[in-house]
């Protein structure tokens, strides 16, 4: 079985790669070629140890795989992030494992190539300020992602902590060449055209009267029961998209506005992240709408950057071959 580490990914496998093969794994979901199974949570050792199965058949790679996700706050006392992710893949036919693959970096960019795509579909053109609320790792994924797709001049960055938000800021300028501020929310939000949420909050940290019309939202956080970064009245009047209907309604960003009756699962269907990316969605219907992206993030998602990772580090390093495998669509 091959092993892809964390330092061979974060070398040899370009974000670009990444945000085609996650639209290739959405767009081969939405036509129905792969199929997402139900996500086991669970604890670890210790009660505030957080751990997690996804796993899903991806038909844009032809793989079956899971994601083993963990929260360790404990990681910290080490000096390390108390976040990890490990993907598996194996043979769709026969259920051969071909590749572990070490994520964390993965995961990071998995995530905000979704952000990216969504951004690339339901953003204005001439929207060129980016608010970001959460000020963490994520983030800087976030912003990295959307910028390789959609022109930016300036990023207002918004977080809990005066401190860390400078030193984000620093970060992100000495990253990328744009135009960073740091800001309260408020004030980024109003002045912004396109605002990522990045944040583990439970509460909103994104009021609906901040809003201002024809601004896109991407809301990246919530990932798990009692999540929540946006007012549910925002979501209710938006035209709201989603990764997966039937997951965004129990975890996502969507799952409050749901269980109120502001929005119906049958109305989502229609308007999932691979409808865009295939053309079957209307996407943005005009200048003036408020689009928001609710990203639960989809074992999918996973697969299919595992895959583009092994793929990469084969063709740039030579030191195995990558393994034959049968498409499933």
């Amino acid at each position: 079985m091959i092993h892809i580490s964390e330092a061979e990914i974060r070398e040899h496998v370009p974000f670009t790669a990444v945000i085609e093969a996650v639209a290739g794994s959405f767009a081969t979901l939405d036509a129905g070629g792969s199929d997402v199974f139900e996500t086991v949570r669970a604890r670890g050792a210790q009660p505030d140890h957080f751990f997690a199965i996804k796993s899903a058949r991806d038909g844009s790679s032809g793989l079956l795989g899971l994601k083993a996700g963990s929260y360790c706050p404990a990681r910290r006392n080490a000096g390390k992030d108390p976040h990890t992710s490990t993907t598996l893949l194996l043979d769709a036919h026969s259920g051969d494992p071909l590749a572990l693959v070490e994520a964390n970096h993965l995961n990071g960019m998995r995530t905000a190539a979704a952000d990216a795509l969504a951004v690339r579909h339901l953003a204005r053109p001439d929207a060129d300020t980016l608010a970001v609320i959460g000020c963490g790792a994520q983030a800087l994924y976030e912003i990295e992602a959307i910028s390789l797709v959609h022109p930016l001049r300036r990023v207002l960055a918004a977080g809990r902590s005066q401190e860390r938000t400078l030193g984000f800021a620093e970060t992100l300028r000495a990253r990328l060449d744009l135009e960073v501020e740091c800001s309260d929310a408020e004030e980024a939000v109003r002045a912004a055209g396109i605002v990522v949420t990045a944040t583990p909050a439970t509460r909103p940290v994104l009021r609906a009267g901040w809003v201002r019309p024809g601004t896109h939202v991407s809301a990246m956080g919530a990932d798990d029961a009692g999540k929540q970064e946006l007012e549910v009245e925002l979501l209710a009047a938006a035209d709201l998209y989603v990764d997966w209907p039937a997951q965004a309604v129990i975890i996502g960003e969507s799952q409050h506005a749901f269980r109120q009756g502001l929005i119906r699962l049958e109305d989502l269907e229609c308007r999932t992240l691979g409808s865009l990316v295939r053309g079957g969605a209307p996407g943005r219907r005009d200048a003036q709408a408020i689009t928001i992206f609710d990203s639960s993030g989809l074992a999918t998602q996973d697969i299919a950057a595992a895959w583009c990772a092994l793929r990469c580090v084969a063709e740039r390093t030579g030191r195995f071959d990558i393994p034959l495998r049968e498409t499933v669509l």
